[in-house]
């Protein structure tokens, strides 16, 4: 990993509103506040709990009324439909934040003290978007784990002009917020040691850059920012964007 080059001409960075001056030297996992709007989140690296979206399965079990038990699908709108109960918002929740949803649902007007547990049962399509300087910008489905540069390749790979040592990754912060973060791919390109060339989740985007840090912002202001959460709907809607324009 290393922080995008900051050794950008005065009248490059002009190009864009807000813009006023070259970015300062920085770790690329602090908040970019140097950059103008958009601001990013610091980079968190952790294994947060899985969150269910829209073509996500789940199994609900009852406890207390095991006739209410049932295996779920999680439609377009993100709500399941479970028997005595309304429709339920499930989408960019946990197991047990839902189990605790559906629990609240029925403790209102249909059991006493319910004890509900929720277990993943399918996995939607693990979408993510790719957009820049690629052959083929728009949504990629992951069908195992990947890293940034395969993920560039099921994008059909780098155009010419592309900053291949530059390429910017987005992703949702727990939060909400957008963290951002780049990595070096034309060292892993290379297969040099010390490439960073890290795994890919659900949901988030890949920008291949042409030159300068001003491009990040413009994305992230024309496709991104306003996007909460970043779901399966969102995902198709950005892309079309980006493919489209």
């Amino acid at each position: 990993m290393r922080a995008i080059k900051t050794g950008l001409c005065l009248a490059a960075l002009m190009t864009l509103p807000g813009l006023a001056g070259c970015a300062s030297h920085g770790a690329d996992t602090a908040p970019v506040a140097a950059w103008g709007e958009p601001r990013f989140a610091a980079w968190q690296e952790t294994d947060p709990a899985y969150r269910f979206y829209p073509g996500d399965s789940f199994e609900v079990i009852v406890h207390s009324a095991p006739e209410l038990s049932r295996t779920v699908e999680i439609g377009p709108d993100g709500r399941v439909a479970l028997p005595l109960i309304s429709d339920l918002m499930v989408a960019g929740r946990t197991d047990r934040e839902i189990g605790d949803t559906i629990a609240r649902a029925y403790a209102q007007n249909v059991l006493v003290n319910p004890m509900v547990e929720v277990r993943r049962a399918g996995l939607g399509p693990q979408n993510i978007i790719v957009g820049g300087e690629v052959n083929a910008p728009g949504l990629v489905e992951m069908t195992g784990p990947i890293g940034a540069l395969e993920a560039v390749m099921l994008a059909g790979g780098f155009q010419n002009t592309a900053a291949r040592g530059d390429v910017v990754v987005l992703r949702r912060a727990p939060g909400g917020d957008m963290m951002m973060r780049t990595v070096n791919l034309h060292d892993a390109l290379r297969a040099r040691q010390g490439a960073d060339n890290i795994q890919i989740r659900r949901h988030d985007i890949i920008f291949v850059p042409r030159s300068t840090v001003a491009e990040v912002n413009l994305f992230v202001e024309q496709y991104v920012m306003g996007i909460v959460p970043l779901d399966q709907a969102m995902s198709f809607a950005i892309a079309d964007a980006i493919t489209n324009n």
